[in-house]
C-alpha cells in the first residue's frame, strides 16, 4: 500500500554507527574490546542511556567498579560520535528526494540527548526532516509502543499510511502494533529498492 508520510531510523538506516570504530583508537587487541563490550559497557548499558539527555555522568560508576578500563569507559560518551563514520550517502539522498516529492519526512531514533544534540550541530542533513523524535529528548525508546504513539500524535500520521524505517527487528514489532507500515532494513544497501513499493 502507497504511503504518505515516512518515518526513519538514524543508525544503520541513515548514519553509519560501529561502536567498535572508537575502541580500536584506545584498546589494542579485538579480543580485549570484545571483552570491554561483553563484560563493562555492555549493550544493556548503552541502551539505558538513550532515555537520558545528559550523559555526562553516567560513566563514574563504571570507572569506580573497573578502574583499570577508565580511559575507554570515559570515552564511551565523551567521544560517542567517534562510533559514528559517516552516512549511507544514497539513503540520505532517497530521503531528500523523498522530501521534494512532496512526502513529509521524519525521524525516530533512539539516541542519547546530549549526543544527539552534538551531532546534529555537524550534520546538515538532518534539517531536510519535517519533524523528529529522539528517544533521550522524550524519556522513551523503541521498542517501547509508547514512543510509536508520540510519533503518531507528534506526525499527525495516520498508521496504516505511514512507514517505519529500522534496522531493528524489535523495534519493527513495536510500530507493528500500532498498525504503522514497515521496513526491516538489515541491509542498508538494499533500502531504494525495498522502499519502491510503498511509494507512488
Amino acid at each position: 500500500m502507497a504511503v504518505e508520510k515516512i518515518i526513519f531510523d538514524l543508525g544503520r538506516v541513515l548514519v553509519k554507527f560501529n561502536v567498535r570504530n572508537l575502541f580500536r583508537k584506545i584498546i589494542t587487541t579485538e579480543e580485549e574490546i570484545d571483552y570491554f563490550l561483553q563484560n563493562i559497557c555492555t549493550w544493556e548499558w548503552h541502551i539505558q542511556q538513550d532515555l537520558v539527555q545528559d550523559t555526562s555522568q553516567v560513566s563514574a560508576p563504571l570507572v569506580q567498579q573497573f578502574p583499570k578500563y577508565q580511559e575507554a569507559i570515559e570515552a564511551f560518551y565523551g567521544r560517542f560520535l567517534e562510533m559514528i563514520e559517516g552516512t549511507y550517502e544514497k539513503n540520505v539522498k532517497l530521503a531528500m528526494d523523498l522530501k521534494q516529492k512532496g512526502y513529509p519526512i521524519y525521524v525516530l531514533s533512539n539516541f542519547p540527548g546530549d549526543q544527539y544534540d552534538k551531532y546534529e550541530k555537524h550534520n546538515s542533513f538532518l534539517q531536510i526532516f519535517d519533524d523528529k523524535i529522539i528517544s533521550g529528548h522524550v524519556g522513551l525508546a523503541k521498542p517501547d509502543t509508547k514512543i510509536y504513539q508520540l510519533a503518531i500524535d507528534k506526525f499527525h500520521l495516520t498508521p496504516e499510511r505511514s512507514l517505519f524505517i529500522d534496522d531493528k527487528i524489535e523495534n519493527i514489532e513495536g510500530a507493528k502494533q500500532l498498525g504503522i507500515q514497515t521496513i526491516h532494513l538489515q541491509n542498508p544497501d538494499e533500502l531504494p529498492e525495498l522502499i519502491k513499493p510503498f511509494i507512488a
